[in-house]
């Protein structure tokens, strides 16, 4: 075994995953270290064939027993990363007292566990913070929803993480987070900005000069924030990418920050407890500071001693529709995961959220991971925070094992972390993140990566700057010098690519752990000792007491919430009304096909319902569906038209028609309503998609929105179809659901493969609305009937046929009498839209069986102008909407025409209510 294997055995932490291939053949020696020094004489040899040029190495051990720096002319150098972990570094865990204790029951076991918890949260905390444990026994617990740790001073621990130990069960289908320690962000600024006066402020500087200092002490935090403008941008290459792809930076959407507390103050010099880990430099805009107040942070939290699972279906060998992550932390300062094991999660066992500061993760192993073996999955221990510390963390089949996001200041450290049998690689995968240190890391057939990605993931560029990797190895190290920073590789064992700073490769650093004796150093040989391994043995011999014995209200904390009545929408005498007011207000369709993933960007592009950005909420991400409706409340919007997205994945905006190389698919993620199957292979890289299987994620978010629309007066228009999908660009149909060479139901008799492509464009319209084949046609019906079931019952809901929808009539035809059939089985009469061209209008609203099912109609797709002249395009002719009115020049509709057009309807079908989603109308409801 190699070294790496030994400190983790030697450690007691041993968690059941598969042993590491030898290195290179050679039998390994027993002693710590010896199986990379078997053949010296080989890299000796080959060195100027193999390895990158050498330079001395940045930091070393002094004759006294001190660390020396390499310094560069600017006074760059690598930075202490010392201050990572709980309590700032050097700090151990502390072990709280378990103060009332849980044990499984039949049947889910969340809200027991969670009332645990709450109740804790409300008892007094002692004097340093502290409240005590939640202990659960041993025994596997259902939990079909997530567990919260609101409040500071509070730890949930368990008995024993292996299989006999404490497992929580993530049950269901959601894709959440199983745990989540979470406090709220509240932060307000005191005093004004103050500018760095500085011209340079070197890589690794705790200290700084600035324009005023009145007001600021000791204690105080700042914000410290560095700008990204154009200059910048362009001076390390990110202003451009290949041809005409959208993947460069946009200034101003790159700054830095870092959260500091003050240590001193000497005249107008500040100094601080952890360094800046980029240079401040006076040619670039310098930067700033801003101090700050806050609340709502929680500290003194942890969970440990116990397992996680998600349930998953073991027929799809590349189920995602489960739990995603383990643990996730948000606004949380001196926390910690210990001795927590997960298995079969897609995304994390630990993310660290951007907002988080000081956290160890130690001794944790991500186990058996189940999803496509795609982007943006497997990503085990991941943080976006700052002075976060993994340690002695393991994971197996992973594939992007040990990395931090986008534009995280550092300094966040790896330490004697293990990858086995990883598909991918570890370091950032997000732009510009400082400050990152692997040490002593090993990663098992995998890349280990300080690198520029370029366009990979819309642009992520230079992904790591002025970090180390410091005696580790990796079947491939990739590490290269960004303009006007550094990256460090010292000691380092693998296949070496790029033009950074090597030194020592193939050879054991000294010291050996730069994080340890840079905390020596600067704290003292003792603060070594917090990085030990922690036991879980109770300090007293007294009975727990139960949760039963102390939360005397546990029947009532344990009754659901009813939901409140809200405002529902109804139909009365033509009108639309929420509760008792008359529907009306703005629309909008959300995003669709649109969505970045940079902290800076990603607001940019509006709410989608449907969106999915593994492990990332937020307006632009995975959309929190309150927080939309607030949006909506703000923009005077009340209707919220939403469809399934263009296309699932972000790298087909480039509009390329040919199949993807590999299933490194980009994120943000728009949903498709069918369900994966876990076998074959899609245009896009993933598995193809099963078309009698739905997509439980998708419409369980249609059901929550249409909740969350209820309770807030909002409605939500569910078009069943997107058009889109199958005119105009041939992008637009590669990764369809429907096209053979992407479902596993042989839908290629009705789609010719390889597809009429005419130059970029196809029409697929007259193939996709033909509904002769009996097997096709019954594939459309379960589909609709599905979106009625899911949202039966749901009365602030809307159905229509499709967005962009200039079909035939027969497809119409065809989706009201799907909808009449599943009416009268179910007695139940939701609101219908008949959404259409003029033609297929007219023709069922002529046809009384059909037309009472209509509930309203909806003007989208013809409209009059102020002079009369019609704007009516025939159904069924393969033409967008766009493309028709390209071909149209006789003016646009105004407020009075339409309102016109309205008062015609309204006369000839009385009863039914009309809405539009023409721009010119005042209000959606006519």
């Amino acid at each position: 075994m190699n070294h790496f294997t030994t400190f983790l055995r030697g450690s007691g932490f041993t968690p059941d995953i598969p042993q590491p291939l030898e290195l290179s053949g050679v039998k390994p020696d027993p002693q710590v270290g010896k199986s990379r020094r078997a053949l010296p004489w080989v890299f000796a040899l080959l060195a100027t064939a193999l390895v990158a040029k050498q330079v001395p190495p940045p930091v070393t051990m002094g004759s006294d027993g001190q660390l020396v720096y390499q310094v560069a002319d600017n006074g760059d150098r690598v930075p202490d990363f010392s201050s990572a972990g709980y309590g700032g570094g050097g700090v151990a865990i502390p072990f709280l007292p378990s103060v009332i204790e849980v044990a499984p029951v039949d049947g889910d076991d969340g809200a027991r566990i969670q009332a645990a918890l709450d109740w804790l949260a409300a008892q007094p905390a002692d004097a340093a913070g502290l409240r005590g444990a939640v202990r659960l026994t041993a025994g596997r617990y259902d939990i079909g929803g997530q567990l919260k740790l609101r409040a500071s001073g509070i730890v949930l621990r368990g008995a024993g993480n292996g299989p006999d130990g404490t497992v929580l069960v993530a049950t269901g289908t959601e894709r959440r987070a199983l745990i989540e320690i979470v406090g709220t962000l509240q932060r307000t600024a005191l005093g004004p900005t103050r500018a760095i006066t500085d011209d340079y402020v070197p890589v690794g500087a705790t200290s700084f000069t600035l324009d005023a200092v009145d007001g600021l002490v000791v204690g105080q935090r700042l914000d410290v924030e560095r700008p990204s403008p154009a200059a910048w941008i362009q001076f390390l290459g990110m202003d451009v990418a290949p041809a005409r792809q959208p993947y460069n930076w946009k200034p101003d959407r790159f700054n830095l920050h870092w959260d500091r507390v003050i240590t001193a103050i000497d005249g107008h010099t500040v100094t601080l407890d952890a360094p800046i880990t980029t240079a401040l430099e006076a040619r670039w805009g310098g930067g700033k500071v801003q101090a700050y107040s806050e609340a709502g942070y929680i500290s003194q939290v942890g969970v440990e001693h116990l397992r996680c699972e998600a349930e998953i279906d073991a027929a799809n060998p590349h189920d995602e529709q489960h739990a995603w992550n383990a643990i996730d932390l948000h606004a949380v300062r001196d926390g910690w995961i210990s001795d927590v094991v997960g298995v079969h999660f897609a995304g994390s066992i630990v993310q660290v959220g951007a907002k988080v500061e000081r956290v160890t993760v130690q001794d944790c192993a991500s186990l058996a991971p189940k999803s496509e073996l795609a982007g943006y999955r497997r990503l085990a221990f991941h943080s976006r925070g700052q002075q976060t510390l993994f340690l002695r963390c393991t994971t197996e089949d992973g594939l992007f094992d040990f990395t931090v996001g986008y534009q995280t200041g550092g300094p966040n450290v790896f330490l004697e972390c293990r990858a086995v049998q990883t598909q991918g690689w570890s370091g950032s995968i997000g732009s510009w993140s400082s400050g990152l240190l692997f040490d002593q890391v090993s990663i098992d057939g995998g890349i280990l990566r300080l690198d520029n990605m370029e366009t990979w993931n819309q642009g992520v560029g230079w992904a790591a700057a002025n970090s180390v990797i410091w005696d580790s190895e990796a079947s491939k190290i990739i590490a290269r010098t960004p303009p006007g920073a550094h990256n460090w590789a010292n000691g380092v064992w693998g296949q070496f690519v790029g033009d950074a700073a090597w030194s020592m490769s193939n050879e054991f650093a000294h010291p050996p752990s730069l994080y340890r004796a840079q905390l020596a150093d600067r704290v003292g040989p003792d603060a070594i000792n917090a990085l030990a391994p922690r036991t879980y043995t109770e300090h007293t011999l007294a009975a727990i007491p139960s949760l039963e014995q102390v939360v005397t209200d546990l029947a009532v904390r344990l009754q659901p919430t009813p939901s409140p009545a809200g405002h529902p929408l109804s139909l009365r005498d033509g009108v639309l009304f929420l509760g008792d007011e008359r529907l009306t207000g703005r629309w909008t369709a959300g995003a669709w096909w649109l969505g970045r993933m940079e902290p800076g960007r990603a607001k940019e592009f509006g709410p989608a319902i449907t969106r999915f950005a593994p492990g990332r909420t937020g307006m632009g991400l995975t959309d929190e569906l309150p927080a939309v409706a607030d949006w909506m409340e703000r923009q005077n919007i009340v209707a919220f038209r939403h469809h399934y997205g263009l296309w699932h994945e972000r790298r087909r905006i480039d509009h390329q028609m040919i199949r993807r190389p590999d299933s490194d698919v980009w994120p943000p993620f728009f949903e498709q309503p069918f369900a994966r199957s876990g076998t074959g292979r899609a245009w896009d890289g993933l598995s193809r998609y099963d078309l009698t299987r739905y997509n439980p994620w998708y419409f369980q978010r249609l059901r929550d929105f249409a909740d969350v629309a209820r309770e807030r007066g909002l409605v939500l228009i569910n078009e069943m179809y997107f058009q889109h999908n199958i005119i105009e660009s041939g992008a637009h149909w590669v990764d369809s659901p429907w096209r053979p060479v992407n479902n596993i139901n042989d839908t290629s008799r009705q789609f010719p493969e390889p597809p009429p492509f005419t130059g970029d464009t196809i029409k697929m319209a007259d193939e996709f609305y033909d509904l002769s084949d009996p097997t096709y046609r019954a594939l459309h019906r379960a589909y609709i009937r599905q979106c009625l079931d899911n949202l039966a019952g749901q009365p602030n809901v809307i159905h229509s046929l499709s967005a962009e929808n200039t079909g035939p009539l027969h497809f119409m035809q065809f989706w009201i009498d799907v909808v009449a059939e599943w009416e009268l089985e179910t007695g139940q009469h939701p609101l219908i839209a008949l959404s259409a061209t003029k033609d297929v209008q007219d023709a069922i609203l002529a046809d009384p069986a059909r037309a009472a099912v209509v509930d309203i109609i909806d003007f989208t797709y013809w409209f009059r102008t102020a002079k009369g002249d019609e704007y009516a395009p025939a159904g069924g002719i393969s033409l967008a909407p766009r493309q028709n009115l390209r071909k149209w020049k006789g003016g646009q509709p105004n407020a009075a025409s339409i309102a016109a057009m309205a008062d015609e309807y309204r006369a000839r079908f009385p009863g039914k209510a009309i809405i539009t989603s023409l721009d010119q109308a005042a209000d959606i409801q006519l």
